[in-house]
């Protein structure tokens, strides 16, 4: 995962998901050093949605952080994804 990260610092066109990932200082780290290229990943159908959606949450990083991952990131990733009026 760590490394993972580092390469977030070398390329502009990677992006991570929060899918099945259940360490938090790791999360954590990504999204406070990288908040415009982590997005959400529930990991479902193999893991229930509310429950990486839970998991993600209770990080302890900005809420405009948070936003990102919830909403911004996916849409800028995927167009389909975007909030109405950012497409």
């Amino acid at each position: 995962m760590a490394d993972s990260i580092d390469l977030l610092d070398s390329s502009d066109q990677l992006y991570l998901d929060t899918s099945f990932v259940r360490f938090r200082a790791e999360l954590e780290r990504a999204i406070r050093e990288h908040p415009d290229r982590v997005l959400f990943g529930s990991g479902a159908p193999s893991s229930h949605p509310n429950v990486a959606v839970m998991e993600t949450l209770t990080l302890d990083v900005p809420e405009d952080a948070m936003r990102r991952v919830f909403s911004k990131n996916p849409g800028r990733v995927v167009e389909a994804l975007a909030p109405a009026g950012e497409r």
